[in-house]
């Protein structure tokens, strides 16, 4: 046997050569009589023709990760025999880039893969190696979205989120958490949108993006970023009064105007607006409240208070809190025009200069009031722009501007333009059409999401009762139809109270001896947290249709009002006083509020209070009459988390009653005719799977 050792030289290599060559004879180079020896034995591994080896049977061993992790890339290695530097791993039918490590191991580099079994065999020069199975385990969703999305004041952006890697695409759910104010989320479509008005403009949301597709949960976040590029001059202190005892500062402002804040022919003039502080703030902050003057008010209210921050515009124009042509001064409104919406721009104005120059302010607990004018002003720009404000207190104001009555439409044209000129009040639609609120709670999810405390007087000659029943023209509702139709919160009273004089009979503030929305610890609202709007309670009274009873011809002026001295003589139908929405509460520190459970702790507040002063009136205070439980409507407003889609199906479970609503068309759910004792009682909704086709 030939040995060679050590360093090998060129004339071992040529005697090995030789001889696997099959033509070596020895070392005397003399040939063997008896024949030629017998072929050396194939290398191992080969059955092939001597010096070239077989190559070896294609086989595959081993795959790992198996289970793979799903919904990310992942590296697969696989072992087995026969494998060259032609081989390519194939998945489900997809080959993959592959790399060689050697005869028995491969690499190769998949993409994210949903859960599930997939075939993967070894191809090479056309063989393919016998499959072996591979489990793809917890196949989470990928949700795609841009790190951060921009986009300028009074611009609209939009962003199609889309989700993949989707185990079960059936079962789906994609939610949205910390929507800016004013934002919207269609699942359906899985569309973000948002037009920021331009007090928004320098701010940063970010918004989070849960995806559940039944089995895994994924969640990741997007930026929000609003440019600001609508800037009004900044609000001038001219004034400051440290008033001895008061427990507040007030400031009178200049409010400057640009032709943003004011039509081109008035712009550079100044508004006086004055805003009260507390001297004292607890840690959590105080709530902001704009309060709107009436009409011919020769300056705006300096009234504070030590428990909340108070702003104070001033409307000395008259605009009922709108607007008004963009050719005045010079021209007055024509066909064709535009009427913005001026006046409710500096009164946002004067709020954003609060809520960036006072750290106290809290800007979830900004709420709006007013009487008379400034009762249609704190409607029109409470839910106009509902994203700003938490509360509406609106009183003796008419909710829809084409029914006033022919003196105001007089006044108010001059402004406006005359209603059948339809000036363009914004968006196409025309100004007086922007203040049927009616039509706002109709389109408007953001105004559905509001609540609203109103008081009207039935002899009432200047706004009269027909503010809150007569129909529009343009939806065919009263503004209390609409508000019960919609499910809108309200609490709404009405007397035989005249503009700002009180009952006869009742007196001013029967209604209630506990009700505080924004102070109270019960219900507590926020701009953001749910709550539950109360609809068709067995505890409400009659308002009527707007028709008359008799008593009293009908005006143009007044409707039917009577003399609001003599008590019943009012000419309206219906209760003679009455409430809708009276006694019930939700308790705002029981809210729990996430994409699988909402819930409110609910109650009828039956607390102290008098009799009735006579037949046919309302008890006052918190006296209840009627034997409970009341039957009342449930419907979750201002979600945060738990937003439904349209025909999804809703569990819910209060006290020992359990049932299952259906989503409507705008992902509003109703619980109908809960049992509302004067116990708290929590209301729960959790989500079930079915979705059907929504057909209310």
């Amino acid at each position: 046997m030939l040995s060679c050792s050590g360093l090998v030289s060129r004339a071992c290599l040529s005697v090995v050569s030789l001889i696997l060559a099959g033509c070596y004879t020895g070392l005397s180079g003399a040939n063997d009589e008896s024949g030629p020896p017998p072929p050396p034995p194939p290398p191992p591994g080969s059955n092939g023709p001597l010096g070239v080896p077989e190559v070896t049977p294609l086989e595959l061993d081993a795959l790992s990760p198996d289970p793979a992790p799903g919904g990310v890339a992942f590296d697969l290695h696989l072992t087995g025999a026969g494998f060259t530097r032609s081989s390519v791993v194939v998945v489900a039918g997809q080959e993959l880039p592959t790399t060689f490590v050697s005869g028995g191991e491969l690499h190769a580099h998949s993409g994210p893969r949903k859960r599930g079994d997939y075939p993967v065999f070894v191809r090479r020069d056309g063989e393919e190696s016998l499959p072996l199975t591979l489990a793809v385990d917890r196949s989470a969703p990928r949700i795609l979205v841009p790190a951060q999305v921009e986009v300028d004041e009074d611009t609209e952006v939009g962003l199609a989120i889309d989700v993949v890697d989707v185990a079960d695409p059936a079962a789906l759910r994609v939610h949205l958490l910390g929507l800016p104010p004013g934002a919207t989320w269609d699942e359906p479509t899985r569309r973000f949108s948002f037009t920021p008005d331009f007090t928004q403009g320098g701010d940063t949301w970010t918004v989070t993006v849960l995806a559940h597709d039944g089995e895994s949960r994924v969640e990741t976040t997007f930026d929000v970023v609003v440019h600001d590029t609508i800037r009004p001059p900044a609000p001038e202190i001219v004034d400051t009064e440290f008033l001895d005892g008061s427990g507040y500062v007030r400031y009178t402002l200049s409010q400057w105007t640009d032709d943003y804040l004011d039509s081109p022919g008035y712009a550079g003039r100044a508004f006086t607006a004055k805003v009260m502080v507390p001297l004292e703030v607890p840690p959590e902050g105080v709530p902001v409240r704009v309060g709107l003057h009436g009409f011919a008010t020769a300056n705006p209210g300096g009234t504070g208070s030590a428990s909340e921050i108070r702003i104070s515009p001033h409307d000395p124009d008259n605009t009922y809190w709108w607007g008004y042509a963009t050719s005045l001064p010079e021209d007055p409104p024509a066909a064709g025009g535009a009427a913005p919406d001026y006046t409710v721009r500096r009164i946002l104005h004067l709020v954003e200069y609060v809520l960036r120059n006072y750290p106290e302010a809290d800007p979830a607990r900004v709420h709006i009031y007013g009487s008379s004018m400034g009762g249609a002003g704190a409607m029109v720009i409470g839910l106009l722009r509902a994203r700003h404000f938490a509360y509406v207190d609106a009183r003796l104001g008419q909710a829809i501007a084409r029914n006033h009555r022919p003196g105001r439409i007089t006044q108010l044209s001059g402004w406006w333009g005359e209603p059948e000129l339809d000036l363009d009040g914004g968006g196409g639609l025309p100004a007086w059409d922007h203040m049927d609120l009616t039509r706002a709670l109709v389109e408007s999810s953001e105004a559905r999401d509001q609540f609203l405390f109103l008081k009207h007087g039935k002899d009432d000659p200047t706004i009269h009762f027909g503010a809150a029943v007569l129909p529009s023209a343009r939806t065919g509702e009263s503004f209390y139809a609409a508000l019960q139709h919609q499910r809108v919160g309200h609490f709404a009273v009405w007397d035989e109270g005249g503009h700002g004089i009180a009952d006869p009979v009742l007196g001013d503030g029967w209604w209630t001896g506990s009700w505080s929305p924004i102070h109270g610890d019960e219900a507590t609202l926020r701009r953001d947290r749910a709550f539950p709007a109360f609809t068709a309670s067995s505890l409400d009274d009659d308002p009527g249709v707007g028709a008359g009873n008799g008593k009293q011809d009908w005006s143009d002026n007044a409707g039917f009002a009577g003399d609001v001295d003599v008590a019943g003589d009012t000419g309206w139908e219906g209760a003679v006083a009455g409430a809708i929405g009276r006694f019930l509460r939700w308790d705002g520190a029981s809210v729990v509020d996430t994409v699988d459970r909402l819930q409110f702790a609910l109650r009828v507040h039956a607390g102290d209070g008098a009799n009735p002063p006579a037949a046919g009136y309302p008890s006052k205070g918190d006296l209840v009459l009627a034997d409970l439980p009341a039957y009342v409507d449930v419907t979750p407003r201002r979600a945060q988390a738990f937003r439904c889609r349209p025909g999804e199906r809703i569990t819910w479970a209060f006290g020992k009653a359990r049932g299952e609503v259906v989503a409507g068309p705008d992902g509003s759910v109703t619980i109908p005719a809960l049992p509302l004792t004067d116990t708290w009682t929590t209301l729960v909704l959790r989500r079930s799977l079915a979705v059907i086709t929504a057909s209310h």
